[in-house]
């Protein structure tokens, strides 16, 4: 099968929320994508899934700012059998700020300047 993804996936460690309706249930983003997340959480959601993602933009500083949320669609997600946790790949369908394209955006930057 070969390879749908668009813009390559990049290491981003950020602790998230998300939920169907309203992001109540904790997880982490474990990397990103121009126009998606890579998610990790005890509530996953099978394909085909909208849900509601929110965190806390970093300003300028490194430090935590104002909350964001973004919506998205599960395009799939898996659990190991026996674990707690699962991963799921997000495609975002809703970003009114663009803020996972300018954070994927700082992400390239830092990595050409290195």
């Amino acid at each position: 099968m070969g390879e749908k993804r668009k813009s390559r996936r990049l290491p981003y460690r950020k602790r998230i929320r998300l939920g169907k309706d309203d992001p109540t249930f904790m997880g982490y983003a474990s990397n990103i994508s121009e126009r998606g997340l890579e998610i990790e959480a005890r509530n996953v959601y099978p394909a085909g899934t909208r849900i509601v993602i929110s965190f806390q933009d970093e300003n300028d500083s490194g430090k935590d700012g104002e909350e964001i949320r973004i919506r998205g669609i599960v395009k799939w997600s898996t659990r190991l059998v026996g674990s707690l946790s699962g991963n799921m790949g997000i495609e975002i369908t809703e970003d009114s700020g663009d803020v996972v394209k300018r954070i994927y955006r700082e992400r390239i930057n830092k990595l050409i300047k290195e």
